[in-house]
């Protein structure tokens, strides 16, 4: 729909410019969050900063590597900034034991790190979410609501907008009413939340992966859901036992 998005006489590829914009918003609702578990600010700045930086050189030189043989006739090549030219996994496992190391590190406690880090996740993935819809990447199915939009000559439900406007409001609803007081709930509240918005949102994608008729995104939202009540419950658990035990004392 909208590849380039004019700014005065420039253009910008949209899709870059929201992967910034998502970087820049999400670290900064991790460090904005991470106050509220008695974390200093610049360490999580630090910590994110570092993350997506062992992530984004480990992703692109994968890449570079596994594509060897035309890397080395066209070298300047290495050098891309497109999003195919990084190999997503590699790059997520970089990312997860860079900061974790910058933890083990900085003596940072995890489980309050991952309460704010929830935040942060969900209020870059809800920015990613809308250049999905900007570029199209995320397509739904056909739909005559009044909310539907126009892809391809067809009004469609905009799911990446679904996506969004749920992982923006999660995000919201845990940073004001979320009881950080116990980051571990806050993280299941965060895997719950988003599992099931996808669950949901997911019913209406076009050209969806099944299995059996039954999309796998949503079989996968409701396996994590149920994680996520897992997570809770185990929470709730031992809250309860804690309590039991100093009553007794």
């Amino acid at each position: 729909m909208y590849p380039v998005i004019p700014i005065g006489p420039l253009s910008l590829p949209t899709a870059p410019f929201i992967a910034l914009l998502a970087i820049w918003l999400g670290v900064g609702a991790l460090a904005r969050t991470g106050m509220k578990v008695k974390l200093d600010p610049d360490q999580l700045w630090n910590f994110g900063l570092l993350s997506l930086g062992a992530g984004f050189i480990v992703a692109r030189l994968w890449h570079v590597v596994q594509f060897w043989a035309i890397y080395r006739i066209e070298w300047t090549l290495i050098f891309s900034p497109r999003p195919g030219a990084f190999a997503f996994w590699p790059g997520l496992i970089a990312a997860v034991v860079g900061g974790y190391a910058f933890l083990i590190w900085k003596r940072l406690d995890p489980v309050q790190v991952g309460a704010a880090l929830a935040v942060g996740l969900l209020v870059a993935g809800g920015v990613l979410e809308v250049g999905a819809f900007l570029t199209s990447a995320t397509v739904g199915t056909p739909s005559s609501l009044p909310w539907a939009f126009a892809v391809f000559d067809v009004t469609r439900h905009p799911v990446a907008l679904y996506h969004s406007a749920g992982m923006f409001g999660l995000a919201g609803l845990i940073f004001w009413r979320g009881d950080f007081i116990r980051p571990g709930r806050i993280v299941g509240w965060a895997v719950f939340g988003y599992a099931l918005l996808r669950l949901l949102a997911d019913g209406f994608l076009a050209d969806a992966a099944t299995i059996s008729g039954i999309r796998i995104s949503q079989l996968i939202g409701l396996a994590v859901a149920l994680g996520g009540v897992l997570m809770l419950s185990g929470s709730a658990f031992e809250e309860a036992e804690g309590e039991t035990e100093e009553g007794g004392q």
